[in-house]
């Protein structure tokens, strides 16, 4: 008897033991939607890609292709979008997510003086990306298939490196490592991936 009560206090204390840590372990896990606006930040830049925007509604449950800190967009059709419609990167993907026929990439990024003096960065939505340095396309915007106007400057669209991302205004001098931008596919099986 004497034997098996220390059997059962000493069971009870290894359990105890390896049940605690675990419980504390599942406790510590958050929600995906709970940190939705807080995601993108993190990210550790030593490892590679993390999945972010873990609830959206995507193949992989978020999004495992992007680029931090440079625009992999490129011009073609265009939509821009600003707070509060947008608040971070996972909404302006959501907004890709939101136009399967028209919305191939996007970007996340302050895109003007005034975005940065407002303190948000803008969405802007393409369906097309980045054009190697040397292939130039223009668009002729008085042809009715255009699926929207593309905005002064941006016609033609000129191959080049794909452009960093700043958030000074003068937009060329402190880099924007907290700007992304990447591709929204949509896959013939009625998923999308990004």
């Amino acid at each position: 008897m004497h034997f098996s009560t220390i059997t059962c206090v000493a069971l009870t204390l290894v359990v105890s033991s390896i049940a605690g840590p675990l419980a504390a372990r599942h406790e510590n896990v958050k929600n995906p939607r709970d940190y939705q606006a807080d995601e993108m930040t993190q990210i550790d830049d030593d490892k590679p890609l993390q999945r972010i925007c873990t609830h959206l509604n995507t193949q992989n449950k978020g999004c495992v292709r992007y680029t931090r800190g440079f625009d992999v967009t490129g011009v073609v059709t265009e939509v821009d979008l600003t707070f509060p419609q947008v608040k971070n990167a996972c909404d302006c993907i959501q907004e890709c997510l939101l136009r399967p026929t028209t919305c191939a990439s996007y970007v996340y990024k302050f895109s003007t003086a005034d975005s940065v003096r407002a303190g948000h960065r803008t969405c802007t939505l393409y369906s097309q990306f980045n054009l190697p340095s040397t292939v130039n396309i223009q668009i002729n915007v008085n042809a009715s298939q255009n699926v929207a106007l593309l905005q002064p400057g941006n016609n033609p669209q000129t191959g080049a490196v794909v452009a960093q991302t700043f958030k000074d205004v003068n937009l060329n001098t402190i880099a924007d490592n907290d700007a992304f931008s990447g591709p929204v596919w949509q896959l013939a099986n009625g998923k999308a991936q990004c």
